[in-house]
């Protein structure tokens, strides 16, 4: 007798369900049906069903899911388990950025899993695990948290690097220029807390500096300027005086 397959239906086509379907193996076999928009009907007798579709539309693809009897995931950071009214239900969340069409190793990929019966908890680590990736368990509350706190590290930043790149481009100088400090920026989180790791004029409130450069600036970036630089001399402040 061969080895258990599990039937795995995979509703989505974005950036999570592309990753999730490249990288996903035996013994899960996936059945990939597309988006809210899909020509083929969802089948009823799968193992496993991950809805990788935007917050919003999470449960009306539920909802279209209420009669199956296999385990029903979703894959969002912020949306709680308990928006699934299937019995067998879970979130299958990845803490990551991920890009269509950018390849992604799945050892950078952590999952972070919550289940209502132990049994899934254990089909969801399997399913990491055979991908190459791992799995933690965590309670919906606490992922509310992780993905706010990725928000900032990650969808923040990134936009302070587009700003970057802006005020670069504005005066044809090349963005690479910043990719040496933007990796020793990163690499730094490996041995100091953020804290520790903190530079540059908002920390000695440098006002010369800082009247200099946002004199640059125009109102929406300058905003910017005065809101991070000022949370940048506050926790200074704070840690001084602890």
């Amino acid at each position: 007798m061969g080895a258990r397959t599990y039937r795995t239906v995979l509703i989505g086509a974005g950036n999570v369900a592309s990753f999730l379907k490249e990288n996903i193996i035996g013994p899960f076999e996936v059945l990939a049906v597309g988006g809210r928009s899909r020509s083929h009907p969802i089948p009823k007798d799968a193992d496993i069903y991950i809805i990788s579709v935007s917050d919003k539309a999470i449960s009306a693809v539920a909802e279209e899911l209420k009669d199956v009897n296999g385990l029903v995931v979703h894959t969002a950071g912020s949306v709680p388990m308990d928006v699934l009214p299937q019995t067998r239900r879970g979130v299958f969340y990845p803490l990551q950025t991920i890009t269509k069409g950018r390849k992604l190793t799945p050892s950078h990929v952590p999952f972070y899993i919550e289940a209502n019966r132990e049994c899934d908890l254990d089909l969801l680590r399997t399913l990491a695990e055979t991908m190459g990736s791992s799995a933690m368990q965590m309670d919906s509350h606490r992922r509310r948290y992780l993905h706010l706190a990725a928000v900032f590290c990650c969808n923040f930043v990134n936009r302070l690097y587009g700003i970057t790149a802006e005020l670069l481009a504005e005066q044809d100088i090349p963005f690479n220029v910043m990719l040496p400090l933007i990796h020793e920026t990163a690499d730094k989180m490996d041995e100091l807390m953020p804290r520790d790791a903190q530079t540059g004029p908002a920390v000695r409130w440098d006002e010369e500096v800082m009247s200099q450069q946002m004199s640059l600036l125009n109102d929406e970036r300058k905003q910017l300027y005065q809101l991070l630089s000022k949370s940048i001399h506050d926790d200074k402040l704070r840690l001084e005086k602890d």
